[in-house]
């Protein structure tokens, strides 16, 4: 099944009233189906949603809003005439238009309950613990979070949203929720997702977020990123970056199994300081370096963790402090 808008204003209509919660169950279904044939269909949520919510806020000029219909009505009319792009670019500006004016000002009943709910205090749902702890939300989604870390939400049936506040690190897995975005805030970012697995890391150098499965948008500093399955969004003075990494080891921490492929040393640091908080000292570093180990290893702990490097490297590891010593043998 497809999402069509053609001259039924009620069919343009659609999607943003699903953006705004308002649709039927029929509509809702429709574009549930259209978002999950294609990445592309959810990028064009993102992008609708962000333009009701700039016209909404009056953080964009009328200028640019207008641009930036005409862009998704590009993306709508493939295969359209000219005339019918216009057409539907009207349309879909109107009913836009509409849905802002109500927002805005015909009910503010609305705007009223929403602004209460912002208000609303958060509830802490993971408090900080030397172990790994897991929540499952009212919508079933699952989440991990780091030792250290902390989780808090506002009351769901106050808020109607599903909004996180994070520290620290946590593993994500969520649920599809019809119209409600799953939105997580963490220092330097903010996730938006409709339903996907996912890694967002904190660990007071930088603010990371890593995709396992589906499409997530990630926003820093007025600055917006979507990224696909093995991409890392990375903030770095206050610009996100974008590169390809293995999701699954960084993920890994939450129940020890580790997955290595073509593994490299450097790469074996970077995911001992992220997942588990170690520096490690590499001596004789020219030794390792064409280095790369595969495999699949349970890590539990301490000992573990050093026992399985030391074979996998072939070399001596130990643990000092918080530091991790890695040595030829």
């Amino acid at each position: 099944m497809s999402l069509h808008f053609n001259t039924n204003e009620l069919e343009y209509t659609i999607l943003i009233k699903f953006i705004d919660g308002q649709a039927s169950p029929e509509e809702a279904a429709m574009v549930a189906a259209w978002l999950k044939d294609s990445p592309d269909h959810q990028a064009l949520y993102f992008q609708v949603k962000d333009i009701l919510d700039q016209q909404l806020a009056a953080k964009i000029t009328a200028a640019d809003a207008d641009q930036s219909w005409r862009q998704i009505a590009a993306r709508l009319s493939t295969g359209d005439q000219p005339s019918a792009s216009v057409k539907k670019l009207g349309w879909l500006k109107y009913a836009a238009a509409i849905l802002v004016l109500i927002l805005a000002g015909g009910a503010g009943t609305y705007l009223f309950m929403h602004a209460g709910s912002r208000l609303a205090p958060l509830v802490v749902l993971v408090s900080k613990k030397a172990s790994v702890q897991t929540v499952l939300l009212p919508d079933s989604t699952r989440i991990w979070v780091k030792p250290g870390g902390s989780l808090k939400m506002r009351d769901v049936k106050e808020a109607g949203s599903r909004e996180i506040w994070l520290e620290g690190g946590a593993y994500f897995e969520v649920v599809k929720k019809a119209a409600t975005p799953f939105i997580v805030h963490a220092p330097d970012m903010t996730v938006t997702v409709l339903g996907t697995s996912f890694t967002v890391n904190d660990d007071k150098r930088r603010t990371t977020v890593i995709v396992n499965t589906g499409l997530i948008k990630a926003s820093s500093f007025d600055q917006e990123m979507l990224l696909h399955p093995g991409e890392r969004g990375i903030v770095v003075d206050k610009q996100i970056h974008m590169d390809h990494i293995n999701p699954q080891l960084y993920a890994a921490w939450k129940d020890g199994d580790y997955k290595f492929e073509n593994t490299s040393v450097a790469e074996i640091k970077e995911l001992l300081r992220v997942n588990y908080g170690y520096e490690v000292d590499l001596l004789q570093p020219q030794k390792f370096r064409d280095t790369r180990i595969s495999g699949r290893v349970l890590i539990t702990d301490e000992e573990s963790l050093c026992v399985a490097l030391g074979a996998m490297l072939e070399a001596d590891v130990r643990k000092e402090g918080n530091r991790i010593i890695i040595q030829p043998k």
